[in-house]
């Protein structure tokens, strides 16, 4: 489509009538006079009057078509490819995307590709005029409005703009199209852009045109202008933190842990000698030199002893390289101060072994161990304790063992211990088919009376044990590669029939289990097919029951506030409290807080947290009265890293990204002039050069015309005659 960006000039095209006035005013009057060479004249007329005639029209077509290219030439002329009222430059409705996630931190070759968007979006700002109106989106998970109404002005646009910050977040593209598709569905000016300025790492597909639900579909944006500049460079050196694990095991005070931290070489080059450190609650306690080969990762294990008690925060720490904000991540994990047991039997004896493991000096700070009979257990409030221990309870209701279910879901746990009393078929039906953890079966061996051994050989030793389950971590030494033990002897157990994916963690050597593990939502569930007494064995007279029954009460309450699965910048946090709190407030990474409202969620509390835009540790606090933060209770700490998979992404093939923005899509280089690159994709390609050059061809070719018609010859009078003769026949 041809059109023109200065178009009130066209109103000068009517200059060109000014060569033709020109020629019809000036033409000259002679009178006519008979000569003596008349009859030569006569003869010459056909000849040159013709050539004359000839010359004079195209001296007067040149100058009127000089006059036309010159005033076309100023009204600015471009050529476009489809029709769009920007040609006639009505005002606009527009959208600047611009990412400022993770991946935009890369910073290769100096400036981070973040600072170059930014950049480029306040040129951008030289586009717009009075009464446009501008959005801008950053697109950093979650995509966010930098400001709910629209710029109205490119200086204010501008400002916003530089004022961008970098985000540890992943891409959210399709939650800023989303919000782009909103504003300009509402758009009042007929003319609707949209700019996205990104590396184009992220996740989208297009509803209409694609089956594949993995990834976040948005909806095209029909009508519209879209503009792409891709900001992308591979990184020379990096170091990755992709990911910081605990694994399974048992935190306690002044005893040894181990976190595996691995690190992935995602740059050209490879990295040798490289220091990564381990901090724990701000204090640098480990470090590693490291070698990463080029496309590669490492797994490297470090080992420390926590001083505390409570949440404590881990942190990992590389040197710098290209990419900084992927040199940290952080763990939480929680020691309890003190470890609450709720212990519930039909008779006490069934717990005199058990009570004493657990806390074997009277008065113990570490562990607070209530018990209580079995019939109070419907009363008790089960998120008061860390665990719950059940032995020799003849039956559960269905109230009390879907409580239970809650409890584990919540990250609760319970341990059971069988008894005389127990009722098998009660517990397959309320408990262990909610857990699908499996079923009790039929009995073995034959319970000794009065404390005496059983009769015969009717006895049942240990077989299999899961040595690498955590329980069994520090008990035996560590030099021993298959540790021996004095096995228990068992004068009656019962058979269990285990679950698809449950697995024993000790057997008997008949091959049906003794200990039982089941994970149940944040929870656990320990069973012991057994019972701590002497009717049924003599396990609690053995160097093995002391220390596995403590670690196993240890290792099931720990997991109610042990947070080992660290959030991403952008996903909401949620804690579930235990005890009314009516003043909470978060501590964010840089030191700021932020007051938020308690909800009820049946008989907890729940507090909800959306903002979490930094990585870092951040802490719930139940203030005081006296508003200070640091005197209050802490509640819940969170560790909020980077997604690691934002790095791993490739760019979005230009197809999707067309398809996504409406299809009627310009690609810019970020190296390009960006201003005159969006004018031409805006107007088409300006033609006023070549409009300037012909008209300065036609000025030459009337000049040269014009004097061609002026030549001198040898007889001037002759030459004169036929001139005024020429002139005066027309």
């Amino acid at each position: 489509m041809f059109g023109f960006i200065n178009t009130t000039l066209l109103w000068a095209l009517a200059a060109i009538a000014l060569p033709l006035l020109i020629h019809l005013l000036t033409r000259r009057k002679l009178r006519v006079v008979t000569v003596s060479t008349i009859a030569f004249l006569k003869r010459l007329e056909k000849e040159k009057i013709r050539q004359l005639k000839l010359r004079q029209l195209l001296l007067l077509l040149l100058r009127m078509l000089i006059v036309a290219l010159l005033v076309l030439a100023f009204t600015r002329p471009t050529l476009r490819r489809d029709h769009s009222a920007l040609a006639q430059r009505a005002a606009a409705s527009a959208v600047v995307i611009l990412d400022n996630s993770l991946s935009m931190a890369s910073a290769s070759e100096g400036a981070s590709l973040l600072a170059q968007a930014r950049h480029q979006a306040q040129r951008l700002a030289a586009l717009f005029a009075s009464g446009d109106e501008v959005f801008l989106i950053t697109a950093a998970k979650p995509a966010r409005l930098v400001s709910s109404s629209a710029f109205l002005t490119s200086e204010s646009f501008a400002a916003a703009a530089a004022a961008i910050s970098q985000s540890a977040g992943e891409t959210d593209l399709a939650g800023a199209l989303a919000l782009a598709h909103e504003k300009l569905t509402a758009a009042r000016n007929v003319n609707r852009e949209v700019f996205l300025l990104s590396d184009g790492r992220a996740e989208l597909s297009v509803a209409a045109s694609t089956s594949n639900q993995s990834k976040p579909a948005v909806e095209a944006i029909r009508g519209l202008r879209g503009y792409v500049i891709r900001f992308d460079k591979t990184l020379a050196n990096n170091l990755l933190l992709q990911a910081a694990a605990l694994g399974n095991q048992i935190f306690e005070r002044s005893k040894t842990f181990e976190v595996i931290a691995t690190v992935t070489n995602n740059g050209r080059n490879d990295i040798n000698n490289r220091l990564a450190h381990l901090f724990l609650n701000g204090k640098r306690v480990a470090q590693q030199i490291i070698d990463v080969p080029a496309g590669t990762e490492r797994r490297v294990t470090f080992r420390a002893v926590p001083d505390t008690t409570g949440f404590l925060f881990g942190r990992f720490e590389l040197e710098d390289d290209d990419l900084m904000l992927d040199n940290t991540r952080g763990f939480v994990f929680f020691i309890p101060p003190q470890r609450r047991v709720l212990a519930v039997t039909g008779h006490p004896e069934d717990l005199a072994y058990v009570r004493l493991a657990f806390n074997p000096y009277e008065n113990q700070a570490a562990n607070a161990w209530h018990e209580i009979a079995a019939g109070d257990l419907a009363a008790e409030r089960f998120e008061d304790y860390d665990g719950i221990v059940l032995a020799n309870v003849p039956r559960l209701s269905e109230a009390v063992a879907q409580r239970l279910m809650n409890y584990l879901n919540d990250g609760g746990g319970v341990m059971i211990f069988l008894g005389s009393d127990v009722d098998l078929r009660n517990y397959n039906e309320v408990l262990l088919s909610r857990v699908h953890a499996g079923v009790f079966g039929a009995t073995m061996g034959q319970l000794a009376a009065n404390g005496a051994q059983a009769a015969g050989d009717n006895f049942i030793k240990l077989g299999r044990i899961d040595f690498s389950h955590p329980v069994f971590s520090g008990i035996f030494e560590k030099s021993d590669k298959t540790p021996r033990l004095d096995s228990p002897v068992f004068h009656f157990a019962v058979q269990m029939q285990l679950a698809n994916g449950v697995q024993p963690v000790i057997e008997y050597a008949n091959g049906y289990p003794f200990l039982v593990e089941r994970r149940a939502g944040s929870g656990t569930l320990l069973i012991f097919t057994s019972a701590a007494t002497e009717q049924w064995s003599d396990l609690a007279f053995k160097g093995l029951f002391a220390p596995l029954t403590h670690r196993c009460i240890a290792y099931m309450t720990q997991g109610r506030d042990n947070q080992r699965e660290s959030q991403f910048v952008g996903e909401e946090l949620v804690a579930t409290l235990r005890v009314p709190a009516t003043a909470v407030e978060m501590e964010l990474p840089d030191g700021g807080r932020r007051k938020l409202p308690v909800k009820i969620a049946g008989q907890n509390y729940q507090v909800r947290y959306a903002g979490a835009d930094q990585s870092g540790q951040y802490r719930l606090w139940q203030t005081t009265s006296d508003s200070s933060l640091r005197r209050g209770n802490l509640l819940q700490t969170w560790a909020v890293n980077f997604n690691p998979n934002e790095l791993k992404l490739q760019p979005l093939p230009d197809q999707t990204l067309r398809a996504a923005m409406g299809g009627n899509v310009a690609f810019i280089s970020p190296e390009a002039d960006i201003v005159e690159a969006v004018r031409q994709a805006r107007f088409g390609s300006e033609l006023w050069p070549y409009f300037l050059a012909a008209a300065i061809i036609a000025m030459l070719v009337e000049m040269w015309l014009s004097r061609s018609g002026r030549s001198p010859t040898k007889n001037a009078g002759v030459a004169s005659s036929h001139d005024h003769a020429a002139v005066a026949a027309q």
